[in-house]
């Protein structure tokens, strides 16, 4: 192992206390997914960012915000002295992309939808500047390690992205699925269901090692597939309503009938799911609006 990782062993999940203004004493968890990869956690943060570690610097995923990218520092600090020089967000939601300026040096990659959003803050929440911006793709090398980038569509966001390692073939997302459990009907305002179906497909054909979520340290992939049994469940539930609707009276019937199927339409095999009898109306309503109206 090379000699600027310290004391950090393979797969093996590291505990220890941090002193930060906020989540004071609270575990981290350091997991090493590959040689100079790292999912980590940092206190009381509800937030897992991706780690790479290559020849010259470090880049990281979604700092959240500057206590936390304080607290992210610090524990970088314990796996390598080579400084934060990339960052890549995840999305443009605010939550995810503060704290950059921890790490002044660094290049700030988003999806160019980023920058119309940022242009709208008026808390002072995001980033200064976007230094890169990309469309569907973009792959570039990162110290000897390929990372490859995609947008698949307005998943969680206008500007949702996975970032993904080919050679590990690891995988990050924000925001896309829960482990067992259905994401809170409060914060899918901007989902477009059929953009995450489309995301879960793509990262399944990928053959994962790790899918590495952003509020979990859970990066098992049977989490991504489980979910991605769930979104085609439900857009094949919705759908046929909505043809059903169609065929029998129209676009007409189906803005009538789509008040009614949050509260009818049931996936009884999903019920011991966490949120299942709380959000499952929720994900039904994205799931149709994203059919029929476009998200």
């Amino acid at each position: 192992m090379p000699h600027h990782l310290k004391n950090i062993t393979f797969t093996i999940i590291v505990t220890l206390a941090l002193l930060v203004p906020s989540g004071a004493g609270a575990a981290q968890v350091v997991k090493e997914l590959a040689e100079g990869v790292f999912m980590v956690k940092v206190g009381d943060f509800p937030y897992t960012s991706l780690v790479v570690v290559g020849d010259d610097g470090v880049l990281i995923t979604d700092p959240a915000f500057t206590p936390r990218a304080q607290a992210l520092k610090k524990t970088i600090a314990t796996i390598t002295d080579k400084p934060v020089t990339r960052i890549v967000l995840s999305h443009e939601h605010y939550d995810h992309v503060g704290g950059t300026e921890v790490f002044p040096d660094a290049e700030i990659v988003c999806h160019r939808n980023c920058r119309s959003v940022f242009a709208l803050d008026v808390l002072g929440r995001v980033p200064k500047k976007v230094d890169v911006v990309f469309d569907n793709f973009l792959s570039f090398d990162f110290g000897g390690k390929t990372v490859h980038l995609y947008h698949y569509g307005p998943a969680d966001g206008a500007g949702s992205s996975v970032l993904f390692l080919p050679v590990e073939r690891i995988a990050f997302t924000a925001d896309l699925y829960e482990s067992r459990g259905l994401t809170p009907g409060k914060w899918m305002d901007d989902d477009n269901s059929l953009a995450i179906l489309r995301v879960l497909q793509e990262l399944n054909r990928k053959n994962l090692t790790h899918a590495v979520n952003a509020h979990s340290t859970s990066t098992s992939v049977r989490d991504l597939e489980e979910n991605l049994a769930f979104v085609e469940d439900l857009f094949n539930l919705v759908f046929g309503e909505i043809q059903d609707a169609m065929q029998s009276g129209g676009p007409m019937a189906v803005m009538q009938n789509m008040e009614r199927w949050p509260n009818e339409l049931k996936l009884p095999q999903y019920a011991d799911w966490h949120g299942y009898d709380e959000h499952l109306p929720s994900h039904i309503r994205r799931m149709a609006l994203s059919i029929f109206h476009g998200g």
